[in-house]
């Protein structure tokens, strides 16, 4: 008699990447080379326990000092939302005067790109408002289309651009077929690349565009316009990363009425912009070698306190630090072009708040659960004492779904004292 056959299974209907988690995402093995690597660093990047960095970033008597000290005195604003317009809006200054900063043989621009998240109604319009009241901001306007966005490029190139609701935008970006174009646009501006575009009378030809970027958006809804893909792919690693979170000490119910603008409060503030605004500006800023010593000795001590991030990704992350160090040296009031180690000293505490925030941004999307998955095979590991293969991790250890999910699980495991990779089973040919 023919045996019975079982019936098929009907097959489970792909999931969109865009509704994905980060658990999804690694079942779907689209885990590899760039994604895997950004997710392995930020799972090393732990941030400290949160409170205020001010004092980490912020140079006594500076502009940045007042502008913080104004806004924790008469607002109960998130305070990384003014400092860091504050360094966004002087790089903006800087990059529209074409300065360029040189270090070891290569030319670049103060060109940053941040995305800041807060929750919602935490500031972010009153405080661009008072800014420009006290420093130049030439913005970029708001644009609807990637057609639109490259014609005001023609006009608007090396100015700041403040976009609100920047989460929306990456979505379109990600989703609509008119936005794919921008995406390209933004990868080509990133690299300062000379941009082109056909339009109906000729050609329009942007050459060296650069943009400074300082996105804000809502924190709490950010993980369901950005999906896990993107923000692992290469294209989100080129923006820092910034979380504002709301002071405890400093609660709605203390400012009925924010008295920023009050009279004389912005006073303190004109006159550090104007001591700004007197620095005579150089073309070229030099990193000097004690600069690029101070920068190396950081990149070492970091990098051994976080031994397990990716080289690549913490040097991309760090990396901004040379154009942080021209927008502290001329806040600073230095008239020379030497970029010292003070100025990197300062860029650098800024470089690596992006690293910690970055990683806390991505709990958003599971990745807590996931550690708890590694902590749970570790132990497995330890109770079978050697290397579990990834047909006994699907298993044994409850969240690892498949073949996919194995192999970046084991990636992440810390070996057993005195033991290599190589000492669990080989049999590991199990269904992904």
């Amino acid at each position: 008699m023919p045996k019975p056959t079982r019936p098929k299974r009907p097959k489970t209907p792909p999931i969109d990447p865009r509704q994905m988690d980060l658990l999804d995402f690694i079942a779907a093995g689209k885990l590899n080379g760039e994604r895997g690597e950004t997710l392995r660093g930020l799972m090393a990047a732990k941030p400290d326990p949160r409170s205020w960095r001010g004092t980490t970033m912020v140079p006594p008597g500076t502009l940045l000092d007042r502008v913080v000290a104004l806004f924790q005195r008469t607002t109960d604003f998130p305070l990384e939302l003014p400092a860091f317009l504050v360094l966004h809006a002087l790089a903006a200054y800087l990059l529209e005067r074409e300065v360029v900063i040189e270090v070891a043989g290569t030319r670049l621009k103060p060109d940053l790109w941040s995305t800041l998240l807060a929750s919602s109604g935490a500031g972010k319009t009153k405080t661009a408002s008072v800014l420009k009241r006290v420093m130049p901001m030439r913005l970029f306007p708001e644009t609807t289309s990637a057609a639109r966005w490259i014609e005001e490029m023609e006009t608007h190139n090396k100015c700041l651009w403040l976009q609100d609701e920047w989460a929306q935008l990456l979505k379109r970006i990600e989703s609509q077929t008119w936005a794919e174009e921008m995406r390209g646009y933004l990868l080509t501006l990133h690299d300062n690349q000379e941009m082109s575009r056909r339009t109906k009378t000729g050609s329009l030809v942007i050459e060296d565009p650069a943009l400074v970027i300082f996105g804000t958006t809502v924190l709490e809804t950010f993980n369901q316009n950005v999906s896990v893909e993107s923000m692992l792919d290469g294209f989100m690693q080129r923006f820092g990363i910034i979380i504002g979170d709301a002071d405890p000490k400093r609660t709605p119910d203390m400012f009925p009425i924010y008295r920023v603008e009050e009279p004389g409060n912005l006073a303190p503030l004109h006159t550090a912009w104007e001591a700004i605004a007197a620095v005579p500006l150089h073309r070229t800023y030099t990193v000097t070698p004690e600069a690029e010593a101070e920068f190396e000795a950081g990149f070492r001590n970091h990098f051994q306190q976080h031994n397990s991030i990716p080289p690549s990704f913490f040097r991309r992350v760090l990396w901004r630090g040379f154009k942080l160090a021209v927008v502290y040296h001329v806040m600073l009031g230095k008239a020379d072009a030497d970029i010292d180690a003070e100025d990197m000293g300062w860029a650098m505490r800024v470089a690596l708040l992006h690293l910690t925030d970055a990683r806390r941004l991505l709990d958003g999307y599971h990745l807590t659960e996931l550690e708890d998955i590694v902590v749970k095979a570790e132990a497995y590991q330890a109770k079978i004492g050697r290397r579990p293969s990834k047909r006994e991790l699907i298993s044994r250890v409850r969240g690892i779904r498949n073949n996919a999910m194995a192999e970046f699980v084991l990636e992440l495991m810390s070996p057993l004292p005195g033991a290599n990779d190589n000492t669990g089973p080989t049999d590991d040919k199990v269904a992904a």
